[in-house]
């Protein structure tokens, strides 16, 4: 089994890295790190180096602590792409962060830790963005 990370490089995210950092040493899981971008952000066969950057860190990081990780960037639907990737890699576990949008903007535009909650087909952990 192993765990699925989504992440986007964010200060928020931040957390939910050093939590699934955590939960793939603890447990001896490899940790699968997931950034999704819009196509039009994204040529699959040249990403972007801000993005290469900070998912060779997160990558680099969690080697340091002693996890299997893999890194994977991917276009489409945030939240339908969790859903995909967990199922191709057999994740018993997705980890992603929660956002600090306000409720008026979760209801107009969605959730993507909402609709992976409510959808996925294993354990989902949320992990809060700030520490209050």
């Amino acid at each position: 089994m192993s765990i699925l990370l989504a992440y986007d490089g964010k200060p928020m995210s931040q957390r939910a890295l050093d939590y699934a950092i955590e939960h793939s040493v603890r447990y001896e899981q490899p940790l699968y790190i997931l950034t999704v971008v819009k196509e039009d952000q994204v040529d699959p066969d040249d990403v972007d180096e801000s993005i290469r950057q900070y998912m060779e860190n997160a990558r680099d990081m969690a080697v340091d602590a002693g996890a299997l990780a893999h890194t994977i960037i991917m276009t489409g639907r945030p939240d339908e792409t969790v859903l995909d990737v967990a199922d191709r890699y057999d994740c018993d576990t997705i980890i992603v962060g929660k956002s600090n949008r306000s409720s008026l903007d979760r209801l107009l535009m969605g959730s993507v830790s909402t609709y992976v909650v409510k959808n996925a087909n294993c354990t989902v952990i949320v992990v809060s963005g700030s520490s209050e």
